[in-house]
């Protein structure tokens, strides 16, 4: 049931990246943990984190829940449409983080690919902004000053 969850996270967020913390496996987008699961001796979990399971009470009533942990049985996939719900909602969360203090900014799909990317300064774009399209490849990058075009901006053809 774990693999077939991990193979349903990589096709719905191709965008997000695997590795093992807090000796779970995680899926994550640009170093920003999207979610973590593993396998007990009598259930499996997801571990959403933040305020999900309180956003979908609803959703998760069947379940068993604790705050960012949603507990489900060993011998029963995760339902599939609920999974998207949860990660999107995640990604949403995700970006709901931005812009950071430093003026740091970036915009993800629902896919986990990145959106957008640059800089705010006074809640102005400022500096140098790419913007992507949704397979993650680089669409048009360039410079603004206090949300104006500066300069040369460069419109990059499909791969």
């Amino acid at each position: 049931m774990l693999e077939r969850l991990r193979k349903e996270i990589k096709a719905l967020v191709p965008g997000a990246t695997e590795r093992i913390s807090y000796a779970m496996l995680t899926f994550e987008i640009s170093g920003e943990i999207l979610i973590h699961f593993m396998g007990f001796d009598k259930h499996n979990s997801l571990f959403p984190g933040g305020q999900l399971t309180t956003k979908l009470a609803k959703e998760l009533a069947d379940y068993r829940v604790s705050k960012g942990t949603i507990q489900f049985a060993l011998d029963k996939p995760f339902p599939k449409p609920l999974l998207k719900q949860i990660l999107k909602l995640r990604i949403e969360e995700i970006n709901e983080r931005y812009p950071k203090p430093s003026g740091d900014y970036r915009d993800y799909y629902d896919n986990g690919h990145l959106k957008s990317k640059g800089k705010y300064r006074d809640s102005q774009m400022h500096g140098h902004w790419q913007f992507f399209r949704r397979d993650g490849s680089l669409m048009r990058e360039g410079k603004l000053n206090m949300g104006e075009p500066v300069g040369e901006w460069t419109t990059h053809v499909r791969p």
